[in-house]
């Protein structure tokens, strides 16, 4: 479960617990910054989650996951867009990074740090 390497995971667990991975995320963007990246990715809203995010029918949730300090970053098929499954191995600041996108697009790093921040629940009415 790749969220067992996140770093700062105090309002992660708050939210969802200390086991839960999203089994199916989208990418919305993707920000390289110098040795890092910064990945906004979203998932459907999978199981019980705070109360307030049901009485106000969310039925999404996005994030901001950053990869930091990065090595030996490769990347084939570029295109960093759509379901996206992230797998991480290793630990204590020597991580091993594949990211897949639905365009047969794969990155794969070897990282230090891995941090999420800015988790916020909303309506995806599917309106464009």
């Amino acid at each position: 479960m790749w969220t067992s390497a996140i770093s700062n995971k105090k309002q992660w667990t708050s939210i969802f617990g200390e086991t839960y991975s999203p089994s199916s995320m989208r990418t919305s963007y993707v920000m390289l910054d110098g040795n890092s990246i910064c990945i906004k990715l979203s998932s459907k809203i999978e199981q019980a989650v705070p109360k307030k995010w049901l009485t106000k029918n969310y039925n999404e949730y996005a994030f901001q996951l950053y990869i930091v300090d990065i090595e030996n970053f490769n990347v084939e098929n570029f295109n960093f867009s759509g379901t996206t499954t992230l797998t991480i191995e290793g630990k204590s600041s020597d991580y091993k990074i594949t990211i897949k996108f639905e365009n047969n697009c794969v990155v794969t790093c070897q990282a230090k740090n891995i941090s999420i921040a800015n988790i916020t629940a909303y309506n995806n009415d599917g309106a464009v």
